[in-house]
């Protein structure tokens, strides 16, 4: 038998093949984690999920298409660029098998308890199904979309007669154990009015197809292809060979971007077309957001060059466009991974900076959403906005954090719902500003005078530790004196485990100074509300800080409150 070695193209003829579930000793195997039915089915050219006739002493895939269909097909192709025969092909196989009408079963047929069975979870894996050639049994049971990536792929090479690559082939010789991660740029701190933001759509997809990133073009050996370096790392991409990881992707995300998201807008959510359509849009950008992240950390998958290439992209992608968007005058304020945020931008010039980014790159750039108000912190990925309807939008602040006390969540969204208020021009925000610093007094009130319930005054923490190893250290920080106290009245308490405390007076445990308790053990009485008023005020002044408002001073100065 001959076969095709993806890495270095040359064939490879293999004398004897047998099935094998390890490899004997000094001889190499390959496809070792192939399932031999999935084998059989991929070398036949069968596609799970569609229905087959018998022609000529082999059974093939039925997957005829309606004018309508085909038209639609047609527009996409010729929206994209004619010099890429390979992903071409693939998009020409990958449509037909999506769009085939989706036959009623029953819950058992799949395997499936009728309590468990969701039409559009079917709908989904039967999708799913067609385009990772799976069993629908498996597809519906399992959401690990890395094992659907590598059906993709597997049932590729296996179709063209290409060895898959091994575990240690794919890792080109690396020992990279880390990949650096995405470009976050530091945010202008301040208060914005009208703050557009701008995201690139699939990014990481993007650039595995636009840059050609695939297991077989990094690292290439071609002396023509050296100068074809990825920003800031020393690995060559080919320019002389499409690579297959890359087309299959950059296909897919053709077909979610330029057919299925717009078409999704267009039609009537009651019909068996939105059904269908809603289902292909659901997986494909499940496969494309696991794309980068299967390459990284995903046994049978991963090169960490290639994540590293994948990566380096993406940064030099955002920097540049954060870049071009301060030299065009736009006034950029915060880059976060594929996000840039512009200062109050004209939809003028929102439609010409994306055309130029999308000229630029290959990429698509869009408008994502506008913030009447957005306060970016100095901090990188914590900021807050409105939107014009009032809705306010949280991102990365501790006092908004899951395992921060409800009670200072509470309180942060009340001063949000004024600032709400004022979000139509910079002169009303300045005169709801005002109105925080009565709610936050109103708040600190209900807590000194008890009226706040111990559930949302609760901290929640995960142990990183084994507990019954923390109780001899110097040191035992607060959730491991709750740990300590729920183990001792019966709980069980493991690594791992959320553990939720409410912060109290301190007092004395087993010769030990603790200062929280679990709170199904606590007391209003003993509350430690200094500590409560201290965290908070810190919390919202590092919030507010951009607004030009200080609470923690003033308020902690009022006599009336420190009477209670």
């Amino acid at each position: 038998m001959t076969k095709i070695q993806l890495l270095t193209q040359t064939e490879k003829v293999l004398n004897k093949i047998s099935y094998a579930s390890k490899a004997p000793k000094n001889v190499k195997g390959w496809e070792l984690e192939v399932d031999p039915a999935l084998g059989y089915a991929y070398d036949q050219g069968l596609r799970f999920g569609l229905v087959h006739s018998y022609e000529g002493q082999n059974w093939v895939p039925q997957t005829p298409l309606s004018d309508h269909q085909q038209n639609r097909f047609d527009s996409i192709l010729s929206s994209l660029p004619k010099v890429d025969p390979l992903k071409q092909s693939i998009l020409r196989d990958t449509y037909p098998i999506l769009v085939q009408p989706i036959p009623g079963i029953s819950p058992h047929t799949v395997g499936v308890h009728e309590d468990q069975w969701s039409p559009e979870e079917y709908y989904r894996a039967m999708m799913l199904s067609r385009l990772a050639n799976l069993p629908l049994s498996q597809t519906y049971q399992s959401h690990q979309v890395s094992d659907w990536i590598r059906g993709m792929l597997d049932s590729y090479y296996r179709a063209h007669d290409i060895l898959i690559p091994t575990t240690t082939e794919l890792r080109l010789g690396s020992d990279k154990k880390f990949v650096t991660g995405a470009l976050t740029i530091t945010p202008e701190s301040g208060t914005y009015f009208n703050m557009a933001v701008l995201d690139f759509e699939s990014l990481y997809p993007g650039v595995v197809d636009v840059y050609n990133l695939s297991y077989e073009t990094i690292q290439c050996g071609h002396p023509e292809c050296q100068s074809n370096k990825v920003p800031g790392q020393d690995i060559s991409i080919c320019r002389q060979r499409r690579g297959i990881f890359s087309a299959i992707i950059g296909a897919l995300r053709d077909l979610r971007i330029h057919y299925y998201k717009p078409l999704l807008k267009t039609l009537d959510s009651q019909t068996e077309d939105y059904r269908v359509t809603k289902a292909a849009n659901s997986i494909l950008k499940l496969v494309l957001v696991a794309s980068y992240g299967v390459t990284v950390r995903i046994h049978g998958l991963a090169s960490p060059l290639l994540g590293e290439a994948i990566t380096a992209y993406g940064r030099e992608v955002l920097q540049s466009t954060f870049d071009l968007a301060r030299n065009e005058g736009l006034k950029p304020k915060y880059g976060d991974t594929d996000s840039v945020f512009l200062d109050n931008p004209s939809d003028q010039q929102i439609d010409k900076f994306t055309r130029q980014v999308r000229d630029k790159y290959k990429l698509e750039l869009a408008y994502d959403r506008r913030y009447s108000v957005c306060v970016l912190s100095g901090a990188k990925k914590a900021y807050f906005g409105i939107l014009p309807s009032g809705e306010t939008e949280i991102k990365g602040l501790t006092v908004a954090k899951s395992n921060s006390p409800r009670f200072f969540l509470k309180t942060f969204q009340d001063c949000l719902a004024i600032l709400g208020k004022g979000r139509t021009s910079a002169q009303e925000f300045e005169a709801a500003k005002l109105g925080t610093r009565a709610v936050v007094n109103n708040a600190l009130s209900f807590l000194r005078q008890g009226k706040i319930p111990l559930a949302d005054l609760e901290y929640r923490v995960e142990l990183r530790e084994d507990p019954r190893k923390m109780i001899n250290a110097r040191t035992l920080p607060q959730p491991y004196q709750a740990a300590v106290l729920a183990a001792e009245s019966g709980q069980n308490v493991s690594r791992r485990q959320e553990v939720g405390f409410v912060k109290v007076r301190p007092f004395k445990h087993g010769g030990r100074t603790f200062t929280v308790k679990p709170t199904a053990q606590a007391k209003p009485a003993e509350v430690n509300v200094d500590d409560y008023v201290r965290n908070l005020l810190s919390l919202l002044d590092q919030t507010f800080e951009p607004m030009g408002i200080r609470l923690g001073a003033r308020i902690a100065s009022v006599p009336s409150l420190s009477e209670f």
